[in-house]
């Protein structure tokens, strides 16, 4: 047999039940009747109101209590009486009530308001903390109340489970004054949901910027919440001793070898250098923290979020300024060997190689004539002269390595070098401001000695030196037999095959005998 719905209107002898016998209508003066002091609800649109009653007549009589000394508490019809007012009215039809206790008394009251209009979300949550404050109060006195009071409510305010609970939230731990700005809808319900969730100090300062008459928005908040509450040095002071911590070899190769690659696309391959596997957190020494697949979440010593991006960033930008310095290795003697080969043979190509065109020097102004930028041949420009806003350039900072991208706000856009670190810069051929140079400086031969490959292959079966780089070694010399498009260990040259990127070969040493 199905389960009986509790009805709490038939508990409290509900207010809209109006055709019971027990319940008169008597014309009570509008003078008697007073305000409920318990009334949060707004007065407001009475006038329409009151142009509805004077055309169609008063349908429903006012609810009302004895207060004492001939007054009468309106419990149901604060709106109804204003409004008989504006028309002249001296008296309203009302039904008196007896309540079992002002607890009683605040739960009519709020089921009148809410069957009998649209309410504000501030009037809903209002609604729901003294409906919650009330019912609480009738369970103490013996008032038998089956199931979850949160259910309860969810059915009087006819909203969900789960919107009952945001609403207690959302009153519990917001400010006084967010509070105020909800009640005056300068904020809404997800504004007020994620202030709701937010620091002290987060609230503070969105009270300021609403008291200055900004719009916020969700996503405003969401950021200033996750974003960590503590000066950069501390952050990365932060993550080289707990995250970076014993990782600082592999982190180096890494990011120092993929520096032309986004930190999205760096990643995976910063979180192998720190063998992550999904989860690792700390709870020592005053420090809380997680990280997850998401990224890191600071309890202590300061609150805040880092995305998995942000992370790479601080790490990369640590392992630039040399925070996280170079690992330090011994070579072996056979590597020792290999590169003191490639250094003659650098040096013997530097020799043989005719002088490098020289570099205009940057001059210090921007020749305009017509339209776009007329620029000289080669011209690089010193970080002293701007480029236009929205302009492609390419830009070469201090340590040599050079990036393209749009200059906008004054930084480049979509580019690793940073414009504070820019030491010489020129329009991108592809920008529309670039002019073809008049002549065209001669590019550099590569190394005679070395080929690139695949461009270049060794004969079959002949043992080359090569240069290859992998995700921590930015060039790695070995000496390998190449066979069948495929790279072989010279002591294993038929089952020896490795998986190498080989950028470079050389010729310096004989193919093999009988190979």
């Amino acid at each position: 047999m199905a389960k009986s719905k509790f009805n709490l209107a038939e508990k409290l002898g509900g207010v809209s039940n109006l055709n019971t016998p027990d319940m008169q209508i008597v014309q009570i003066p509008l003078s008697q009747l007073i305000v409920n002091e318990h009334n949060f609800f707004t007065v407001e649109d009475v006038q329409e109101l009151a142009d509805h009653i004077a055309l169609h007549g008063l349908f429903n009589p006012l609810t009302v209590c004895a207060a004492g000394e001939g007054k009468y508490r309106i419990v149901a019809g604060h709106r109804r009486r204003k409004a008989l007012e504006l028309l002249g009215r001296t008296d309203a039809p009302c039904i008196v009530k007896n309540y079992d206790g002002e607890d009683s008394e605040m739960v009519a009251l709020i089921q009148s308001n809410l069957t009998s209009r649209e309410l504000t979300y501030y009037e809903k949550m209002q609604a729901v903390v003294l409906l919650e404050k009330a019912l609480r109060s009738m369970k103490e006195r013996g008032v038998e109340l089956p199931g979850r009071l949160r259910d309860h409510l969810a059915e009087q305010t006819n909203e969900s489970a789960s919107a009952v609970h945001r609403m207690q939230y959302i009153h519990k731990n917001l400010s006084p004054g967010l509070l105020d700005a909800l009640r005056r809808e300068q904020i809404g319900e997800s504004v007020a949901d994620e202030l709701a969730h937010s620091p002290e100090k987060v609230q503070a300062e969105f009270e300021q910027r609403l008291a200055r008459g900004e719009t916020v928005r969700a996503q405003d908040v969401k950021a200033a919440r996750d974003k960590p509450t503590a000066s950069d040095g501390v952050v990365d002071a932060f993550l080289l001793r707990h995250i970076a911590k014993g990782h600082e070899t592999a982190l180096h190769r890494v990011l120092h070898d993929r520096q032309r690659m986004a930190a999205g696309q760096l990643i995976e391959e910063v979180r192998d250098a720190l063998v992550f596997r999904g989860y690792m957190g700390g709870d020592s020494e005053g420090v809380q923290y997680v990280l997850t697949i998401s990224g890191l979440e600071v309890k202590k010593p300061f609150q805040g979020k880092l995305s998995w991006s942000q992370i790479v960033q601080r790490l990369r930008g640590m392992v630039e300024s040399g925070k996280i310095a170079p690992p330090v290795e011994e070579p072996t003697p056979e590597e020792q060997t290999l590169r003191q080969l490639d250094e003659q043979m650098q040096q013997a190509v530097v020799e043989t190689q005719p002088a490098a065109p020289s570099i205009p020097e940057a001059p210090d102004t921007i020749i305009t004539a017509g339209k776009g930028t007329c620029l000289p041949c080669a011209a690089w420009f010193s970080p002293n002269v701007l480029p236009p806003d929205g302009a492609r350039i390419i830009a070469q900072d201090k340590d040599g390595f050079t990036d393209e991208g749009k200059f906008l706000g004054g930084e480049i856009d979509d580019s690793v070098v940073s414009w504070d670190e820019v030491v010489r810069w020129t329009i991108h051929p592809d920008d529309e401001a670039y002019t073809e140079p008049v002549q065209q400086a001669a590019a550099p031969q590569p190394a005679p000695v070395w080929h690139p490959y695949p461009d270049e292959r060794p004969e079959e079966g002949q043992t080359v030196l090569t240069l290859s780089h992998n995700n921590y070694n930015r060039g790695n010399y070995a000496a390998y037999v190449y066979r069948a498009n495929g790279w072989y260990l010279p002591e294993f040259p038929d089952d020896g095959l490795m998986t190498v990127d080989v950028r470079w070969w050389s010729a310096e040493l004989p193919p093999e005998e009988g190979k």
